[in-house]
């Protein structure tokens, strides 16, 4: 805490560039490296939360502190976004209110963005999903039944079919840590990682992260199918899924996959933890033994 009575402390994100900063009007500040983003990128993020608040979808809303910009400099190198507090909570898992209700109105949200999607025009187009750094690096560090799997993953998304019903801005990690929850309120943050890719990806990793609080395997399986369950029912509240759901079942797998691929290329190893160190080497072996990530269908 500064001699004003400033506190300013960390919530996280990926990179550790998450800052809540609690004075008069608390803030959240999100720090932002040129060398990984481009204010286009940033402007482009901040011009899709807008148009979703303005279409009654409860978002995190950035604001201009001074000057006329949504980016503030800090150094060369280093730039940030400042939004407002919100009320909320990140919810608990193991509360009451993880239920097939919050399930349903978490469905509810997102089929309301995708619908919104559909007629969105902004001035920065948010990007496509194989612009991502992700599909041009190398898998020759990962094992051969590893990088097999990838390669034959992305052979199958660019085959799939696009259409306007099918296809268009994703949040792309709206899991239960992605939302803050208070009085039956749900408000959505973190945009950085939405893009154009396939409805059913968004609807994939709400299902993957939400069963991964299921360590039990069966007792996951039996979770996913009641969350899916729910979080349809809500999303068909705002959107179709005619074109959707087929592609479901592979878009859980192929996020654990992902998750796997992500976090081995961009993860500092020498900073990991041995339980970090430990998942990363049961995702693998998972991915290498398991045909699929869940034991069920959902579709």
């Amino acid at each position: 805490m500064d001699d004003h009575g400033t506190d300013i402390h960390i919530l996280g994100g990926y990179y550790n560039n998450v800052y809540e900063i609690s004075s008069e009007v608390p803030i959240v500040v999100k720090i932002f490296s040129r060398g990984i983003h481009t204010e286009e990128d940033v402007l482009s993020e901040i011009e899709w939360t807008q148009f979703l608040h303005e279409n009654g979808v409860n978002v995190t809303v950035p604001i201009i502190l001074s000057g006329r910009s949504y980016i503030h400099n800090l150094t060369d190198d280093l730039f940030f976004v400042a939004y407002e507090k919100v009320k909320g909570v990140h919810i608990d898992i193991n509360g009451e209110d993880w239920n097939e209700k919050l399930f349903k109105q978490w469905g509810k949200g997102m089929g309301t963005m995708h619908s919104l999607s559909k007629i969105y025009k902004g001035k920065y187009k948010r990007p496509e999903w194989n612009e991502h750094k992700i599909y041009q690096m190398s898998m020759d560090s990962f094992d051969s039944r590893i990088k097999e799997k990838w390669e034959q993953c992305i052979e199958d998304i660019k085959s799939m079919s696009k259409s306007i019903e099918s296809y268009g801005i994703i949040h792309g990690d709206l899991n239960h840590h992605n939302f803050l929850y208070d009085k039956d309120e749900i408000t959505y943050i973190d945009f950085g990682d939405s893009e154009f890719h396939w409805f059913a990806y968004d609807i994939a990793i709400a299902v993957y992260h939400a069963s991964q609080t299921i360590k039990d395997r069966a007792e996951r399986d039996r979770f996913a199918s009641v969350f899916f369950n729910s979080f349809v029912e809500g999303y068909l509240m705002e959107n179709s899924v005619n074109e959707i759901l087929k592609h479901v079942n592979f878009f859980v797998n192929f996020r654990h996959l992902y998750s796997f691929v992500y976090h081995h290329q961009f993860s500092q190893k020498d900073q990991l933890n041995k339980q970090q160190l430990k998942y990363l080497k049961e995702m693998e072996q998972s991915l290498i033994n398991r045909k699929t990530y869940l034991g069920v269908s959902l579709v």
